[in-house]
């Protein structure tokens, strides 16, 4: 039995597209006086690019070896051990938190989308907080709960 949860981040995915979309019509097109050059198009292009696939997805996994929070191809992947979980609430941030990856004065937040977060509150040396964003944050919550048998708190 296990959980899994993907969100699209349509926002980087249009703001990306768009960038790279006006990079490259200026770079074909020799917009303005001082067009820009072939390396600093393709770097620029490759940057945007390879930052679009490190964050176009969240997903969420929940199993037998932790809670699994996974951007876009992998490449950053957190991993939250079932025995250190002491509890797990739902949170609604304000809109001023931002999407990504934020440090904020609870914790670590990782969203892509929306303002429901799953607040999980564990031990790694000492008490930490994260925060991870969900467009099913109940569903996600009772699941932790269930499958670890995390006590709330009063």
């Amino acid at each position: 039995m296990r959980y899994e949860k993907v969100q699209t981040g349509w926002i980087i995915i249009i703001i990306f597209s768009i960038i790279i979309c006006s990079l490259t019509i200026s770079y074909f097109t020799k917009i303005g006086t001082k067009p820009i050059s072939f390396m600093i198009y393709m770097i620029s292009t490759a940057i945007l690019v390879l930052v679009l696939l490190v964050f176009y997805r969240l997903k969420v996994r929940v199993d037998k070896l932790g809670i699994h929070i996974i951007y876009g191809i992998g490449l950053v992947h957190i991993i939250i051990k079932p025995e250190k979980i002491n509890h797990v609430k739902i949170v609604k941030i304000p809109f001023s938190s931002g999407l990504g990856i934020r440090i904020t004065e609870k914790g670590m937040l990782y969203n892509i989308q929306g303002r429901d977060t799953v607040e999980i509150s564990f031990l790694k040396g000492k008490s930490k907080i994260v925060q991870i964003g969900s467009n099913d944050a109940f569903a996600l919550k009772a699941f932790i709960e269930k499958k670890y048998n995390v006590n709330q708190p009063l």
